[in-house]
């Protein structure tokens, strides 16, 4: 049966989504990832738990648990976020839902993972399975399964619950695009950073195993109809054409590459343990964006060689100068402002400064000014509109410097 309150939010859902400026802000995007937009554009990505958390009140939600609370927090979050927050990411209708999997931590790799954690729910770090070149043996390559019948009645009920009125998805992946992050699941960090120096042949074994059979899941994703375009633009690409023909594969989608974890890795070992695994993953996809919170300056001439790069992460503690030497003619940037400065620390002025000068510093190239990774706002969000209201009157009056 059709629930009510979920109806009327899809209704809102879709009045919004079809507007005029919803749709003028799917064709900036367009734009901007084809490398020609009209002006900078301006990107709060909001964590939907955050809100949920934060934000909303909670009186106001008719539901408390399931599938009816999970569509409900989504789509309150997006018209929230339409109404309140003056940025160009459009308010897309899609519902998406996790795809049931079988259970078990070692379904995967076919050895469970454990993690040593100080506190519940706290930062955890992997105890290491792998020792030897022979304890690659004890892994399989990770396989593609999903659940047939529970698939199909989620999606029949969470249709139902809406009345049909908007699309229902199921996100499928399970591994993501980082094979240097699954090698430090398996092998440890600790134990990596002796590695390279001691076993580099055991690190290549490694990666290469690691990468094979994330290639073999993507592709049987994709041989099993479970691979969408849209699950693939997530907080970052934000929305995007698709060839035609190619919402289901992979050469209609983005990749999601990063090594965040091998921060600490010279730019030569980058080059030489990690490159050619993202490399491979990036030539299986339409376009790549490429993710990374620490400082990627020295390493942005080594990742510029990826296949089909198109936009490339500028982090709050990356330079963008020596980033714009090398990318400025190859993809779009995505340039950061600092998200604990702007929520607690900066005046209005010094965050207006702040992004004055990172949009100054990429000499006209093409970008995206963006605020992510805001794991709790406090009793701040309203700073969340400041930033956003600041950034767009800098992307727009940098426009109108170009048309004059």
């Amino acid at each position: 049966m059709p629930d009510s309150v979920l109806v009327d939010l899809a209704h809102q859902v879709l009045e919004v989504s079809n507007s005029p400026e919803q749709r003028r802000r799917r064709e900036l995007w367009v734009r901007f990832h084809a490398l020609h937009p009209p002006r900078p554009l301006v990107h709060y990505a909001m964590y939907m738990r955050v809100w949920e958390r934060e934000i909303a009140s909670p009186d106001q939600f008719h539901h408390q648990q399931g599938l009816a609370r999970s569509i409900e927090v989504q789509l309150r979050s997006r018209l929230w976020k339409a109404q309140h927050i003056p940025d160009d990411e459009p308010l897309l209708p899609t519902i998406w839902l996790p795809t049931p999997h079988p259970a078990g931590n070692d379904r995967l790799w076919g050895l469970e993972i454990p993690m040593r954690r100080t506190v519940p729910l706290g930062a955890g770090k992997p105890i290491p399975l792998l020792q030897t070149e022979e304890d690659l043996t004890r892994l399989h390559y990770p396989p593609y399964e999903e659940l047939s019948e529970e698939k199909r009645a989620l999606l029949e009920q969470a249709c139902e619950l809406t009345d049909n009125l908007l699309p229902v998805k199921l996100d499928s992946d399970e591994l993501g695009f980082g094979p240097f992050e699954w090698a430090v699941r398996l092998r440890g960090m600790d134990n990596l950073l002796y590695d390279v120096i001691d076993r580099p042949h055991f690190v290549h074994q490694l990666m290469d195993f690691i990468t094979e059979g994330m290639v073999r899941y993507h592709l049987a994703r994709e041989a099993a109809g479970a691979v969408d375009a849209e699950a693939s633009w997530a907080l970052h690409t934000v929305y995007d054409t698709v060839p035609e023909g190619k919402q289901h594969q992979l050469s209609g989608s983005w990749v999601y590459l990063h090594a965040q974890s091998a921060a600490s890795l010279s730019p030569r070992m980058y080059a030489e343990f990690i490159q050619p695994s993202n490399a491979r993953l990036a030539s299986l996809f339409w376009r790549a964006y490429y993710h990374g919170c620490e400082d990627l300056s020295a390493k942005a001439s080594i990742i510029a060689e990826l296949p089909n790069l198109r936009l490339f992460h500028i982090s709050p503690w990356t330079p963008v100068e020596p980033v714009v030497r090398v990318l400025s003619n190859r993809c779009a940037l995505e340039v950061h402002s600092h998200p604990t400065k702007v929520l607690f620390e900066f005046s209005p002025e010094q965050m207006r400064d702040e992004l004055h000068m990172r949009h100054e510093a990429t000499d006209g190239a093409v970008h995206v000014l963006k605020l992510c990774d805001v794991e709790t706002v406090g009793s701040n969000w309203e700073r969340l509109k400041q930033w956003a209201e600041a950034a767009r009157e800098l992307a727009e009056s940098a426009s109108a410097r170009v048309d004059d």
